[in-house]
């Protein structure tokens, strides 16, 4: 479908704060358009149509996916709806990326997979993280030995977020501060130590059945470990630490969307004394290299990306699913 212009054309379907911040960054690409924006709330999706250039306006899923203008379709839209409209995206033979979580379990997350590789069109859960050059520089630098071999990792993700009435609040639309923001340190312990053998977690649930902390330790063999929180009702040091056999690496605050890091590594004085600082400058909203990276693949012909491939989403939720199933869980007052 798209070869015929140098510029995607991108559908967006949600009008909230993240499909703002996305769509920001989109327009500054220079090889993407909004083309179409797609919301229940009409006035919401004018205004929102304005704002970033968008030709057309729908108020209908179904009649904004049989627009044959739009390439590819971004979903910024609550947790419980990613998997049903990338289904429906798909079927009508767009390109997907589809903001995290990919849906709301690993058979979501599978499902989504097989119908993208049966169709043949890109499809990606938007990590943006892991785009971030910050990141990767940080996993490079890891991977290659900057500490040694990694022992532990710790990081949280934990900020009081809108009051009990918001959309972050809701059981109809899959809300849970594991999915939300558990999955940035669960995300990071994968990328560096690989899927646990055991994991020891606690929740804090309400009774509702929306998750507002998750605490949760991953054990690995030789006592390697990760201990990761998150949470939508406090602050939890929002920063991330490695260490490892020779030193040990501090993300600062906050942690998914570092421009930066500090490695602390050598004799003892070195890692005290002389740490080495990584730097880099903000692009955009943070999202740019990864529309980027979207865009260059589908351009190139590719139906998903090495970086954050399908299968990396199914093994990050196979891990999602196993902190909830064996989580002690305490019922919120």
């Amino acid at each position: 479908m798209v070869t015929t212009s140098d510029r995607l054309a991108w559908g967006v379907v949600g009008t909230g704060d993240i499909s703002h911040a996305v769509c920001s960054d989109l327009v500054r690409l220079g090889t993407a358009t909004v083309r179409a924006v797609c919301s229940r709330d009409v006035a919401r999706a004018d205004a929102f149509g304005a704002a970033y250039g968008a030709e057309r306006v729908y108020g209908d899923l179904d009649r904004m996916l049989a627009d044959e203008g739009v390439d590819i379709v971004y979903i910024g839209t609550p947790h419980a709806t990613h998997h049903p409209i990338a289904l429906a995206a798909l079927r009508a033979g767009k390109h997907v990326l589809i903001e995290k979580p990919i849906g709301i379990d690993a058979d979501e997350a599978r499902a989504v997979a097989d119908a993208a590789r049966r169709s043949g069109r890109f499809v990606m859960e938007a990590m943006w993280m892991k785009f971030a050059p910050a990141y990767r520089e940080l996993v490079r630098s890891v991977e290659g030995g900057a500490i040694g071999q990694v022992r532990s990792i710790r990081a949280s993700f934990g900020l009081p977020f809108d009051s009990a009435g918001s959309t972050r609040w809701s059981t109809a639309r899959a809300s849970s501060t594991l999915l939300d923001q558990g999955i940035y340190p669960v995300t990071l312990a994968l990328d560096l130590l690989g899927a646990p053998s055991r994991i020891l977690s606690h929740r804090t649930v309400r009774a509702d059945g929306v998750d507002l902390t998750t605490r949760a330790t991953f054990e690995y063999s030789g006592g390697r470990f990760a201990d990761l929180s998150a949470s939508m009702v406090e602050y939890i040091d929002p920063t991330a630490s490695v260490s490892g056999t020779d030193g040990w690496v501090d993300v600062p605050a906050p942690f998914w969307a570092t421009t930066g890091f500090t490695t602390h590594a050598g004799s003892i004085p070195e890692a005290l004394g002389s740490p080495t600082a990584t730097q880099y400058e903000t692009d955009g909203n943070g999202y740019v290299p990864m529309l980027r990276a979207v865009a260059e693949a589908i351009a190139q012909g590719a139906t998903e990306h090495p970086v954050h491939s399908l299968d990396a989403s199914i093994q990050t939720f196979t891990v999602l699913d196993r902190v909830r199933s064996d989580a002690r869980t305490i019922r919120a007052a």
